[in-house]
């Protein structure tokens, strides 16, 4: 084994395992890799960093046509959409380019992460599920009624983001609403929820 290959295993030993070193030696370049549950981690490992490259871009004032672009790789079966909505916010609001990819699969709030990119692609057998997701709640009546409400207006901007997203027209997406609606990238693309494949 040369010397390289018995640092990088030192490497990988020291920060945890391969994940860990494949997502600082992605910070490097400004690729982000998420193979993970959506849950409020993702505020660490992909919010804050968009946030710190557009204020690094910023600082540097560099014209947005010639920053370096910000490459999220998702392989996720979803989670928390109140966590996702941070990362597709922080897209929204990022200056510098974000590329989504989506790898694998990427179902339920991960399907919307692969949406909110500024460039979006994956592969064509990658798996894109979306669907309405599920809750448990257990409370007061009141509280009960209070905590739907809520979720009735999460459901409608996850809509409202899909078709603003998206070539999915309202039609589809209600007829489709009660579904487990999977398909391949190859379809993705046609509904515009990828702009190419890999």
């Amino acid at each position: 084994m040369s010397k390289k290959q018995e640092d990088i295993f030192s490497i990988i030993e020291q920060v945890g395992g391969y994940e860990e070193y494949q997502y600082v030696e992605g910070l490097k370049k400004r690729e982000l890799y998420f193979n993970d549950e959506v849950n409020l981690g993702i505020i660490n490992r992909i919010v804050y960093n968009i946030m710190k490259w557009n204020r690094e871009d910023d600082l540097a004032n560099i014209p947005v046509e010639q920053r370096e672009k910000i490459v999220l790789h998702i392989t996720s079966n979803g989670g928390c959409v109140i966590s996702g909505q941070a990362v597709l916010d922080a897209m929204e609001a990022s200056k510098t380019p974000v590329k989504t990819v989506g790898i694998a699969v990427c179902a339920s709030m991960g399907a919307y992460l692969l949406m909110g990119g500024h460039e979006r692609e994956c592969h064509k057998n990658t798996t894109i599920l979306l669907h309405d997701g599920s809750l448990q709640l257990s409370s007061t009546s009141k509280k009960a009624k209070d905590t739907m409400r809520y979720y009735d207006e999460l459901e409608a901007r996850m809509k409202k983001f899909v078709l603003d997203k998206t070539k999915i027209t309202e039609e589809v997406y209600d007829e489709k609403a009660d579904e487990e609606w999977y398909m391949f990238g190859d379809q993705a693309l046609e509904l515009g929820i990828v702009d190419k494949l890999i």
